[in-house]
């Protein structure tokens, strides 16, 4: 049995938390929170599960196989070289850090201590994304020209401060874009230039943020996060011989369609069941069994190419968190 610790108790901790019920070989054994009746609560319908607030005693549960840091932006860094620093591998949620430096830090702790550190950005782990990568590398779309994606959620109903503070990394490009730039990413690279803009909160985080990406081979990439309206949040990329058109939500579970330039549609259709974080936790489980400090999906140069493009999306809309 493969046993696991969360740090966080919010939306996406008992997400994980319910997708983890879909595997037979993993458990939540642990929970971390700063107030121990929220751990308490967090874990009431979890068999065996521990409840912890403390860091210290938490990080050096002996059962515990790996730990997923769930908690707000500000945090991740400092939470994920803890428990590497005791030999615990780390699955990071996304954003995986506040910056370039943080992650820098993050991926020489775990080279230092021989310890597994996986980057949240479950999206990289899930079978749609296995198989658009197969359908790009047998160049049935030919030469790809454009992308197009967007992400946009009407949050406005929303209290959660980590959303909506400065302080804690708030904003639509760490929470929503991270989706964005790291699906572009995975299928083109680093972009030669960003052109981006961005109307922002009065708490001056961005509310929505538009961006435009070219590339030396001429690839254009066009995409927006909103946490002002809601957006198809679907992704398109196109190419020479035809495009493929991914449904809502593109970085979840879901299906795609092929579309060639001799008028045929080839459906794939979704039969995923569940969230899709779990995911990354088969994934984390094969990277620790195999002594494996990162992971094939998303190694750990990958996460600090994002992160240095999210760096420059916000220098150019003069986004700043201090």
């Amino acid at each position: 049995m493969f046993k696991w610790g969360i740090i966080g108790t919010g939306g996406i901790a008992k997400a994980f938390a319910n997708d983890i019920t879909h595997l037979k070989a993993h458990e939540i054994t642990a929970v971390l929170s700063r107030n121990i009746k929220t751990a308490q609560k967090f874990s009431h319908s979890i068999n065996g599960c521990l409840e912890y607030d403390d860091l210290d005693l938490f990080l050096h549960d002996d059962s515990l196989d790996a730990i997923y840091v769930a908690t707000p932006n500000t945090l991740h860094c400092s939470q994920t070289i803890a428990a590497l620093e005791v030999k615990k591998p780390v699955l990071c949620e996304k954003p995986f850090s506040m910056n370039s430096d943080e992650s820098q830090l993050m991926i020489r702790t775990s080279k230092k201590h021989s310890t597994t550190l996986l980057d949240g950005m479950w999206m990289r782990y899930l079978p749609h994304i296995q198989k658009l990568k197969e359908i790009l590398k047998d160049n049935r779309i030919g030469d790809i020209h454009s992308i197009f994606a967007c992400h946009g959620q009407n949050l406005q109903w929303s209290k959660n401060p980590r959303l909506w503070t400065r302080e804690l990394g708030g904003g639509a490009l760490l929470d929503l874009g991270i989706y964005v730039i790291s699906f572009c990413h995975m299928i083109v690279g680093v972009p030669e230039k960003i052109f981006a803009s961005s109307i922002f909160t009065d708490n001056q985080v961005d509310a929505k943020t538009n961006m435009i990406f070219q590339y030396n081979n001429g690839i254009v990439a066009n995409l927006s996060c909103s946490m002002y309206d809601t957006q198809p949040n679907r992704a398109v990329i196109t190419g020479t011989k035809g495009y493929i058109e991914i449904d809502p939500t593109f970085y979840a579970p879901t299906s795609m369609k092929l579309f060639t330039n001799e008028n045929k549609t080839i459906n794939f259709e979704n039969k995923y069941r569940g969230h899709g974080l779990r995911e990354q936790a088969i994934e984390m489980e094969y990277c620790v069994r195999n002594n494996l400090i990162e992971s094939p999906k998303m190694r750990h140069h990958e996460t600090l190419e994002v992160i240095g493009i999210m760096d420059k999306v916000r220098a150019e809309i003069g986004l700043t968190f201090n």
